[in-house]
């Protein structure tokens, strides 16, 4: 490999030297490099922006970056990055052919500085491949940094984000806010609403750099995680994330979530890889005929809610999911009172009480012949009315007349997510909580960061009908095409997207694979 090499830094130059396995020709100026290059091509150009005694935006760098690495440009080009933060990182995700090297990075386990530089200069000698970028905010004690790979090869690594004042009470003021859409009312203003709250969060965290992230490049892609220290859960999950648009008059498709992949993180869970041996095993814990009186302890007072039934919609749910099974893709089971309690008869066991003892039963107490349970997928009602407190909607149990001649149920049983997240076995990956406000801090800290189980729920209440094409259109990625959680969250906020409904963007999904 011929390398072009442009600096006057002799620490630098005895760096490269010793650690490059390649023809060398170097030059301490701009000029003189010019003027080489008028009668040779070199394999990849290497700078230092700071030859001539300049820093950050060295008008010379600028100029050569311009000629050089341009589309018909013969060869690629590495910026060697001195200072983190630097402009030259946007140029780097805005132009396939620059590539960035920090010399005073540190080694974080990934890749050591010098192999980060040989590899760079490898991918630079050769045609640009298609581009996949992965952009990590990482919300740590009280500081937020963002790193950017493309194709697994750190970009920019620990940019320190919300460095101004102003920009970081707005994202916390965000935090505060209660975005639960209203019943009824002009969702044109609620989407307008959502739309500015998504770009002040959008302009505080990536500014320059997220606008050069996202491309209609189809030849680019990329995906966005939220990684988040357990200390500052409770600060940073209720962040509208998932609202993030680019623009203010964005159209309804333009949030993040639907835009491209992305997920949150709590760090420090435990993974719960796939078993690859097998079609994973669904329980698909249908709750969706409950209904009845819903009785929440408010404020200061006790609330009544009335809860109609949602069977239509996780009815359609099995159905999709069984065209899954059918296909071969996974294994399905359905939880319902009545199918648990035949296959007690046909073991011999005790019935169970109530939907409570039946679904605590199957998750702690299995079967000989149970299968092992995978993902638990929860088709109901929820209920989210503290940050700590998210319970879900189950059948009470039923009053010895009802057994003969069912009848509405009066008063619904709650669930909560704590107790369900206790009775989790080991197997189980994923957890889909399709129900409305489920989606909370106590889902996070209950099932993704204390069981290490990957999540989607959903953060308000969403019009049950639409669920449905939410679902299919997660598995179908997740399931058939075998993508990471992420990936398929992203496809299911596309399925269910609509102008008048928010229920896509409403979507959280916490990821662990």
């Amino acid at each position: 490999m011929n390398v072009l090499f442009i600096c006057n830094d002799p620490a630098i130059q005895l760096t490269v030297n010793s650690t490059v396995d390649a023809k060398l020709s170097t030059f301490s100026t701009f000029d003189a490099a010019t003027t080489f290059l008028k009668a040779h091509v070199p394999d990849v150009a290497l700078i230092d922006p700071e030859t001539g005694g300049g820093r950050q935006g060295e008008r010379d760098t600028r100029a050569f970056l311009e000629r050089f690495s341009a589309a018909d440009s013969k060869f690629g080009a590495v910026l060697v990055l001195r200072a983190p933060g630097s402009e030259f990182e946007v140029e780097a995700v805005r132009n396939p052919r620059v590539w960035t090297w920090d010399t005073r990075a540190y080694t974080d386990g990934t890749m050591d500085p010098e192999d980060r530089l040989i590899q760079a200069l490898k991918v630079a000698s050769r045609e640009p491949e298609p581009r996949h970028f992965r952009a990590i905010v990482r919300f740590a004690d009280d500081v937020v940094t963002l790193s950017v790979e493309e194709n697994g090869i750190p970009v920019i690594r620990n940019r320190p984000l919300l460095t101004d004042g102003d920009a970081k009470q707005n994202l916390e003021s965000l935090a505060e806010e209660n975005l639960e859409p209203p019943e009824f009312g002009d969702f044109r203003e609620v989407w307008r609403k959502y739309k500015l709250r998504g770009l002040i969060v959008f302009t505080a965290l990536f500014g320059e750099i997220g606008r050069a992230l996202i491309s209609d490049d189809p030849n680019e892609s990329v995906e966005f995680r939220f990684d988040i220290d357990p200390m500052q859960l409770r600060r940073r999950f209720a962040l509208p994330l998932e609202l993030m648009t680019r623009v203010a008059n964005d159209s309804h498709d333009g949030f993040l979530c639907n835009l491209r992949p992305m997920a949150r993180r709590v760090l420090h869970f435990k993974r719960r890889p796939a078993n690859s041996e097998r079609p994973p095993h669904i329980l698909f814990v249908n709750a969706g005929t409950a209904k009845g009186e819903l009785r929440i302890l408010g404020e200061t007072e006790v609330e009544s809610r009335r809860l109609h039934s949602i069977q239509e919609s996780t009815d359609e749910q099995r159905t999709r999911l069984e065209g899954f099974s059918e296909a071969g893709l996974c294994t399905l089971e359905e939880l319902t009172l009545e199918k648990f309690n035949a296959t007690c008869e046909a073991h011999g066991s005790p019935r169970a009480a109530s939907f409570r003892d039946a679904l605590e039963r199957r998750l702690r107490r299995p079967m000989d012949d149970d299968k092992s349970i995978d993902i638990l997928h929860f088709a109901g009602h929820g209920i989210s009315r503290r940050p700590t407190e998210t319970r879900l909607v189950l059948l009470p149990t039923p009053k010895p007349n009802q057994e003969a001649e069912p009848l509405e149920v009066k008063e619904v049983d709650l669930l909560e997510v704590k107790e369900l997240a206790e009775w989790l076995p080991g197997s189980v990956r994923h957890v889909f909580l399709a129900a409305c406000q489920t989606a909370s801090i106590a889902s996070a800290e209950h099932l993704h960061q204390a069981k290490g189980c990957s999540l989607v729920a959903f953060r308000w209440r969403v019009v049950a009908k639409r669920i449905p094409d939410f679902v299919s259109g997660f598995y179908e990625a997740h399931l058939r095409e075998r993508k990471s959680v992420a990936v398929a969250y992203h496809a299911g906020c596309q399925r269910a997207r609509l102008p008048e409904d928010p229920a896509s963007v409403s979507a959280v999904a916490l990821a662990a694979d």
